[in-house]
């Protein structure tokens, strides 16, 4: 720790003496000079250069500069977009220069691994997005930001809580129980995500997807790698940049829920199904029947309270981002600070974030130079009980029942209609403050040894700390009627050191072209956690009383009056690696690349450390050969072939050493602990999860690049997967992570971009992009664990496992039974004489899988041994053999989508500036476990509650008859009567049963965000002496097509999976996404 903290120290103080050093030049002529576009509009910000050294400046707002230099230099002209042109002065102190747009824009810098490299001589897969491009969409998570915009990368929601987790996979990912997240790289430094960094302050993002991209990461490059550019340092004239916007939430959708009339009716049928006194005590409750006032119709004029509408509200989001940037061509500095204030739409949520940072690039020498980063970030989420962000609408949905307004007649389910218990009191009896700080510092030393010689040597730094308090200030009408405070403190740190050294071979020719990169890299992380846990605290403590006096616990209950404490040592982890790249290019369009990392892990056993990745890639230029150079409608075509190894060692570093618990025995009479075998057994022959990646690609550009994009077919396969694998029990252990699985990828991506329009005035352009992938698990040892449940439903749900993994299908599957509606009159032989029902010859009775109410059962005759009657619901023989029963489960959604993608829209005519972004999923299937447990009858937990709107659409066997009295009816012509417009079967069953009714299709078109924008002419800038002022407005979330019943096709409320298993696109008291309205503005000083 003492270490630590005198490098970070030393790094500190490094960086605080090159801010004051500075550099005296010889004086020169004074040169001066304006820089316009073809239109003849002045370039504001180009960038003016005198070759061979390091001075230089910028334009100011007329497009004029001033530098001072001899009169035979020659300087070096250039603008983002524009091509860069070398302008010999010839004895000229004054010039002007008229800059062309790049349309081909081949010599664009694209990030790669521990590097750079233009456009036109990249040999792997690689999609771009600058950092303006994910600033105009205002989201507090810049992963949002991604969506739809890069070809081979899916983004999926957690749901719309503030804070909420982003999935992020690069061409499906590959692993079965460990994490698929990509490696995220932010200036050259490996983090666990890039949540926390404002859009406006990222230059650029590049993903690189093959393994000819990704190998050089070795083992953390198997899901694919996020490079993220920030801004940086620039010479010239300080500039002062200002972006804010303020926010907008509309209060969002919620689920239709049952009118106060069904719910009335609902809950007194499915009492009376139980038992006549259930039925009569509800009854009593509401007013209903001819003993308590016959007020059932009454209800039919009366409103439901829905709690969601209490809990939920309209929010506001501020986001401030101010940014200095400037420097002489020896020093240069670019500082930044950041605030996000994201207010949830759910009372009690919200998210809030800091950051800091500040860059010095100086220029010690000739050919010595030093940079230096450091950064600040600190954000807190406050949210708890999240689930009851939807599913409040459960709760006492009649304020004033016209009978008794007794609880207590609903028995168990009393706690559904108690006045008391109300949510909005709930939530505000727990808080949940989550905060989290980070320091970062980073320091390099880039030395030009000789031409073409570059070595380069940078350290990171970064201490992590973080912060939970947890909060019950409990209630005799809640599960816990005793306070509790929680305090979780960890912290955590990291280092980073990496050495380069980067050859250009001279001497080769105009025709070859041949670079080598040799690096070593070390990283070291560490994490502890501290835990106090107290119970019952006196009455009188608030939150702030308990966690000042934390140990000072109660004595109610006796047994529950304690604090407990523990304290938790990480396993560190260590990584040794070394890499080389070779660049090598024959007359600029014969191309071939070759990587190869060597990577020595402490997450495995010593036998295991090290791991080797090679990679090639080989790309040919066809459109630079001499045949084609008088087709003047081709610009641009290269085709790439790579293929490669990539791992990954994003896995716990403890599963490959033993793993204890405690427990107690009597020894002598005394209760003793003793350590016994905990669940897991290690395996010191755990190897590297590796995917193999295969890649063919085409660049294409037509019609002066008017048309322009890329396609790439890919192949990945990711072999020596881990998996749980049960261990014989006389071990004393239950399972063991083993190498036992396969699975691969295999897919298409499509990026296409035209300009429609381009003259003087206005402009319109427009871009897809196109996803294709297709998961398939290759291999599984038998015997290993592949099935896990989900928790919506009662411990008895059927099937036992929803989500299940089978070989030959994609991962995430969902295993439930094939809905066929529900049994009606025509499925049975009716006998009047006895009321009998018989099944029909054909028609498979149910068995073992439905649970319903007693009075329904016995009230309908059937022929002996049969379940079903009409009304039950009804699934189908899929294996044939005449009668439904577990044997008939199946697989009934698929969760991976195969076809993703965005299309963007950007105009503008003159001043004004639009833009229209789309993201559109075709395919895949959505868990609605809302709908299911709706479904479910639950008479423990649901008598009482309020459900949702297509419950009034199930079939009933119960009528109010003309007394005004509740009556089962069983018979055939009164029943279909009754339920000549039923959509769905009786839901009195006890049993959670998945059903494919409710996995939906998880398609959908949504227009992302909608932006007007208005810059201020040059004219009124040059008066306001500024260099830019932008308004804008942004609508997101404007409008989803979908044919899913449920809020949000584009969700998932597990992230984290069940048991190490993966459980996507899982719907289940999701916090609804708001539709937002932004205002901001850009202004440059």
């Amino acid at each position: 720790m003492k270490k630590f903290k005198h490098a970070f120290i030393m790094l500190l103080a490094c960086t605080l003496t090159f801010t004051f050093t500075t550099e005296v030049y010889a004086q020169n002529s004074s040169v001066t000079g304006k820089i316009t576009d073809e239109k003849g509009e002045a370039i504001i910000g180009a960038s003016v250069k005198v070759k061979g050294t390091g001075d230089g400046t910028i334009t100011d707002l007329d497009g004029k500069f001033s530098i001072k230099t001899g009169l035979n230099s020659t300087l070096t002209i250039s603008y983002v977009g524009y091509v860069t042109q070398d302008v010999a002065l010839n004895g000229r102190n004054s010039i002007s220069i008229q800059l062309k747009e790049d349309s081909k824009d081949l010599d664009e810098v694209v990030v790669i691994g521990y590097g750079t490299v233009k456009k036109r001589d990249l040999t792997g897969s690689v999609a771009s997005v600058s950092g303006d491009k994910l600033a105009a969409n205002p989201v507090s998570n810049v992963v949002q930001a991604m969506q739809g915009k890069l070809s081979g990368v899916n983004v999926v929601s957690q749901d719309g809580r503030p804070g909420a987790t982003m999935q992020v996979r690069v061409r499906g990912g590959g692993s079965i129980t460990q994490s698929n997240e990509p490696l995220y790289i932010v200036d050259g430094v490996q983090v666990s995500n890039i949540s926390d960094i404002p859009a406006d302050n990222i230059e650029s993002m590049d993903i690189l997807k093959d393994a000819a991209s990704t190998a050089i990461y070795g083992a953390r490059g198997a899901n694919g790698v996020i490079l993220v550019t920030t801004k940086s340092a620039k010479e010239g004239k300080t500039t002062v940049r200002y972006s804010g916007y303020y926010q907008y939430k509309q209060n969002p959708k919620t689920l239709d829920v049952m009118s106060a009339y069904d719910y009335v009716l609902w809950n007194w049928s499915y009492a009376t199904s139980y038992a006549a006194s259930d039925g009569a005590n509800v009854a009593k409750y509401f007013g209903l029947g001819s003993a308590n006032g016959n007020h059932l119709n009454e209800y039919k004029n009366m409103k439901v309270h829905n709690y969601v509408n209490d809990i939920m509200r309209n929010a506001a989001t501020w986001n401030h981002d101010l940014s200095l940037s400037g420097g002489t061509a020896s020093t240069k500095y670019y500082a930044a600070i950041n605030y996000t204030d994201d207010e949830g739409t759910r009372i009690k949520s919200d998210y809030s974030r800091w950051n800091a940072n500040f860059k010095i690039d100086q220029k010690i020498t000739d050919n010595l130079s030093f940079s230096s980063d450091l950064r600040y970030t600190e954000s807190t989420i406050n949210g708890t009980q999240y689930g009851l962000a939807t599913s409040v609408y459960s709760y006492r949905p009649i304020d004033t029942p016209l009978g008794d307004d007794d609880p207590g007649y609903f028995g168990t389910g009393s706690g559904s209609v108690e006045p008391n218990n109300n949510p909005v009191a709930i939530i505000d009896n727990y808080t949940n403050i989550s905060k989290k700080q980070n320091f970062s510092g980073r320091g390099s030393l880039e030395w030009n040894i000789m031409k073409g010689l570059t070595a380069r040597t940078e350290l990171f730094l970064n201490r992590s700390i973080s912060e939970n308090k947890y909060w019950d200030a409990g209630s005799a009408l809640l599960s816990r009627p005793y306070n509790q405070a929680t305090l979780t403190q960890g912290i955590g740190n990291g280092l980073r050191s990496a050495t380069t050294l980067n050859y250009e071979m001279q001497g080769l020719g105009n025709d070859h072209k041949l670079s080598v990169l040799l690096g070593n890299e070390v990283l070291a992380s560490e994490s502890n956690e501290s835990l106090i846990d107290g119970y019952g605290y006196p009455n009188t403590f608030t939150m702030d009383d308990a966690f000042g006096m934390i140990n000072m616990t109660g004595n109610y209950p006796l047994s529950v009056g304690k604090s407990k404490y523990s304290y938790t040592i990480g396993t560190p982890s260590h990584t040794l690696s070394y890499f080389s790249r070779l660049n090598y290019s024959y007359l600029g369009r014969y191309l071939f690349t070759a990587t190869f990392r060597a990577d020595g892990s402490s997450k495995f056993a010593p036998n295991k450390h090290w791991a080797y990745f090679p990679a090639a890639a080989a790309a040919w230029r066809v459109s630079d050969e001499p045949f084609l150079k008088d087709v003047d409608w081709l610009d641009n075509l290269k085709l790439r072939l790579s293929y490669g190894t990539a791992g990954s060692d994003n896995i716990s570093p403890a599963l490959w050493k033993e793993t204890w618990k405690t427990s107690s025995i009597l020894v002598g009479g005394v209760q003793t602990t003793i350590y016994v075998p905990g669940d897991m057994l290690g395996n010191e022959n755990l190897n590297w999860e590796t995917t193999i990646s295969r890649n063919i690609g085409l660049d294409y550009g037509f019609f002066k690049s008017k048309i322009r994009g890329n396609i790439d077919v890919y192949w990945n396969t990711t072999k020596d997967i881990l998996m749980k694998v049960p261990v014989d029990p006389t071990t004393g252990y239950s399972y063991q992570f083993q190498n036992v699985g396969q699975t691969s990828n295999k897919g298409v991506e499509l990026m296409l971009a035209v300009d429609i329009i381009n003259k003087k005035d206005w402009h319109l352009d427009a871009s897809i992009t196109y996803n294709y992938n297709h998961n398939n698990v290759d291999k599984l040892v038998d015997g290993v664990l592949v099935d896990t449940r989900t928790s919506w439903g009662s411990s008895l749900s059927k099937p036992s496992y929803d989500y299940i993994i089978r070989v030959g299908q994609p991962v995430g599957l969902i295993q439930g039974f094939e809905a066929d509606d529900f049994y009606t009159v025509s499925d049975f032989d009716y006998d009047a004489t006895t009321s009998t029902y018989t099944l029909k010859a054909g028609v498979p009775d149910i068995v073992g899988i439905t649970n319903y109410s007693g009075q329904t059962t016995s009230g309908f005759k059937r022929a002996s041994g049969q379940t079903a009657f009409p009304g039950m619901v009804k699934f189908k023989d899929t294996n044939g053999d005449g009668v439904v029963n577990d044997d008939d489960k199946t697989v009934i959604g698929k969760t991976m989508p195969k076809h993703t993608g965005g299309i963007t829209l950007n105009g503008g005519y003159k001043n004004f500036d639009i833009s229209l972004n789309f993201v559109y999923q075709l395919g895949g299937s959505v868990y609605n476990a809302n709908a299911m447990h709706s479904m479910m009858g639950n008479k423990y937990d649901g008598m009482g509650v309020n459900r949702l709107a297509f419950i009034a659409d199930t079939y009933r066997v119960y009528d109010v008859d003309s007394n005004g009295d509740l009556a089962l009816i069983t018979d055939p012509d009164a029943l279909n009567t009754l339920n000549a417009n039923a959509k769905y079967a009786l839901n009195y069953n006890e049993y959670g049963i998945v059903s494919s009714q409710f996995v939906e299709d998880a398609s959908y078109l949504r227009l992302q965000n909608l932006t007007i924008g208005y810059t201020l002419p040059k004219s009124v800038l040059k008066a306001l002496k500024i260099q830019n002022f932008r308004l804008f407005a942004t609508g997101s979330n404007l409008f989803c097509l979908s044919n899913y019943s449920g809020i949000d096709p584009d969700v998932n409320t597990q992230t984290g999976g069940v048991n190490g298993f993966p459980t996507p696109n899982y719907d289940y008291n999701s916090y609804p996404k708001a539709r937002t309205y932004t205002f901001g503005i850009n202004v440059t000083f």
